[in-house]
Formats: structure tokens, sequence, C-alpha cells
């Protein structure tokens, strides 16, 4: 009866009714999971709630039965005398776990902590590109690095090259990570669904507003000059000259330790143009500074035209 559907229960008496029967639910009605959500009718939201039963395609499934219109709620002290509201929705896609991507944290072998740049594939190898003082301090080896996925498992990579820091004036600040197939979601960054499209240049006085992903944050710059020449700048307890770099102002966020290895990318139509490869800055003026991205690529032996 229509007195007995309550359009607004406790969700704990909701969430209860699931899994009293979640062992039976989705095989009895071949839906994929079940939950509590509220109801849609033609698209538009509703104010009941509802139990949602998430199906890959609507309709009768071949392995259920058809999923009933209301649904015995189950109250704390056992009754079953009122009834919810449910709904049937496409899940739109197979559920998977978020894989790698730009702007994940990355632990080196020290125990520093970086960001990822770029995930791509090189034939049916998984890599990443990072900061060379990431993944290991000047003149030491690299051991083995981690990445943090938010949602997921921490991935453990293998550094199959990088730049030796010590070798006189610092032009890219680079590494390659591998990592095994199938960990990365390539070409694509933390915080947008643009995906890369190409790599590309930074111009002086370029007036693109431009964006990087760093601690799950998305992070704007304007351009505020180039180095062509040495600057000092302090590595891992090293005091390094750094040349040939552009250096950017924050317009949002804030720079700070542990954004180093992310990769600069600007808007390009209906994807993202890698244009640089952060490296360092000065915290208290909110300046960022970054290589040509292309040039870092170059020297880890990666043509930046195939990615």
């Amino acid at each position: 009866m229509v007195a007995d559907i309550v359009r607004h229960p406790e969700y704990a008496t909701v969430e209860r009714t699931i899994v009293d029967e979640e062992q039976d639910l989705a095989q009895r009605y071949g839906a994929h999971h079940v939950g509590v959500s509220k109801k849609f009718r033609a698209g538009e939201k509703l104010s009941e709630t509802c139990i949602t039963f998430y199906v890959a395609q609507k309709g009768t499934p071949a392995s259920g039965e058809p999923v009933p219109p209301e649904f015995p709620l189950l109250y704390e002290d056992g009754s079953r005398e009122r009834r919810i509201l449910t709904d049937v929705c496409e899940l739109g896609g197979r559920p998977r776990g978020f894989n790698m991507r730009g702007g994940n944290v990355v632990i080196g072998a020290d125990n520093e902590h970086g960001t990822v740049g770029l995930v791509f594939q090189r034939g049916n190898r998984d890599l990443f590109l990072t900061n060379a003082h990431v993944v290991t301090d000047p003149g030491q080896q690299p051991g083995l690095v981690s990445v943090e996925v938010p949602d997921g498992p921490i991935v453990q990579g293998i550094v199959s090259d990088f730049d030796d820091l010590l070798g006189g004036v610092v032009r890219s600040d680079a590494a390659i990570v591998h990592v095994a197939t199938g960990t990365i979601a390539s070409g694509s960054f933390r915080g947008t669904a643009l995906r890369l499209v190409g790599c590309g240049e930074i111009a002086n006085n370029d007036s693109r507003r431009f964006y990087y992903v760093a601690m799950e944050f998305v992070h704007e710059a304007v351009w505020l000059g180039f180095v062509p020449g040495a600057a000092e700048i302090d590595i891992d307890g090293h005091s390094l000259n750094y040349a040939g770099f552009h250096k950017l102002r924050l317009t949002v966020g804030r720079c700070r330790p542990g954004h180093s290895g992310a990769v600069v990318f600007c808007r390009s139509g209906a994807g993202l143009m890698a244009v640089g490869l952060l490296f360092g800055g000065i915290e208290d003026a909110n300046e960022v500074w970054v290589f040509p991205v292309r040039r870092c690529l170059r020297q880890m032996n990666i043509d930046p035209d195939s990615l």
C-alpha cells in the first residue's frame, strides 16, 4: 500500500536492509552492486531516498528477476512492515581501480617526497617522468621508488634512467621510472578529465595560463621570466647551478617542498600540452622554476613527439 512507503527513511535503516541481504540481492536481481541514493526520474533528481540497483544495462537481465518497485525495510527491532522505493541505474562503464596519474606523490628510496610528472607508455612498458633529485640524492644511485595512488595500492617502480646532477651546470633534472604494466592511466593528470595531446614549449613573455598538479591540487601560474645562465639552488644538501629554465608565479595554490617533478601544462583544444618540468623555486615568493619538458625528455632518450 502507498501508506506503507517511507519516502525519507533514516539512512541507517536503509543500510541495514541492504547489508542484511547483500549476499542475495545483487544475484537475485542481476545487479553489479546495490546502494542507497536519491531517486531519479527522467534524469531529474527527486527528494525520495531509495535502494538503487546498479546494472550493466537496464531491462530484465537473463540472470535475475525484475527489480520490484518497492522493497521492505528492515528496522532495528526486526520488523519489515514498511517499504522503500527502488531505482535501477546503469553503471555507465566497467568499475576499476584508479591507476597512477600525473600529480600523484612519489617517495624516493631516501624517503624524499616529490610528484609524478607525465605517465606514458613506451612499447609494452609503463613509465613516468619526475625529477632526478626526487628519486635519489645527487651523486647517489637510486633505489626502489614508491607512488601513492589515492584509493589504490602503493605502486613501486625502478629508475631506468636519470640525470647526473653533479656533472656541471644542470640543464635537465629528470628521471624515468618503470612500473608494472597496467599500472598507469597514460596521459592523464589528477584533477582534470583532459588528457595529454602532446608536448610544447614555453615562450618568453608567454601569455598563457599554466597548470600543474601536486598533492592532489591543481595549481595555476603565469610566466615571470627566463634564466639562460646559471643560478644557484640548494638540492638535497648540495649547492648546484641550474640554467636554462623559466620562472612562473603561482596565482592559484602555494608552492612547497614535494612539488618537484610535477609537469607543467597548458590547455590546448580539447586536451593538455605538456611544456615544463618543475624542479624547485622560492616558496616565500610563491614562484616555481621549470625546465622545458621537451629538453628533459630528450635527455632521457624519449622523443617528445612520440607521446
